[in-house]
């Protein structure tokens, strides 16, 4: 029988390396969006954020209302629809789209939520680095998803919805900033 030092040595070592991963997964979402504020004309950057915020909306809603088929449905449309993203070639696009095949292809809800994170992650950066295209947009953050490494989103309205925790923990979060037309 091993000593419990032992044990909880090794459980510590690898809790550490899943932070240091998941710290560099979330670095890497982050960085990828520094090109969406140089892309494109400002109507044509507008048109995109218009169309990226809709069709987020609509998954975001449907992960908080645990509807893995509609956020599985809206994700494939969006997906196809955004071929023609104004910002092809740019990371922060290619990171969206990604996000989105990830939910369209999700095996079960925990996954598209987990794909729904990255998708988050980069439309922030994109807004906050371009601003809403026409009405507000709420940041929202959930310090206990993921782990308790939290997890942020964005809605249309102030009324919390968390999309990580769905109707178990629906109200869980707080509302951290709101985004608006630059």
């Amino acid at each position: 029988m091993r000593p419990a030092t032992t044990d909880t040595t090794r459980i510590m070592k690898s809790l550490i390396a899943l932070f240091i991963a998941t710290m560099a997964i979330v670095s890497t979402s982050y960085a990828q969006c520094e090109h969406c504020s140089a892309a494109g004309e400002s109507s044509a950057k507008d048109s995109d954020s218009s169309h990226h915020l809709t069709s987020y909306f609509e998954i975001q809603k449907a992960l908080a209302n645990d509807d893995f088929k509609a956020a599985k449905k809206v994700a494939a449309t969006f997906n196809k629809e955004s071929e023609s993203c104004s910002l092809a070639g740019h990371d922060c696009c290619a990171t969206i789209r990604e996000s989105t095949a990830a939910i369209a292809k999700a095996i079960d809800i925990k996954s598209a939520r987990a794909s729904f994170k990255n998708f988050s992650d980069a439309l922030i950066a994109k807004l906050e680095s371009e601003g809403a295209a026409s009405d507000p947009v709420y940041k929202m953050h959930c310090p206990m998803a993921f782990g308790n490494t939290g997890g942020t989103w964005l809605q249309d309205n102030e009324d919390l919805r968390n999309p990580y925790y769905g109707s178990m923990m629906l109200k869980c979060g707080m509302q951290q900033a709101v985004i608006s037309k630059k």
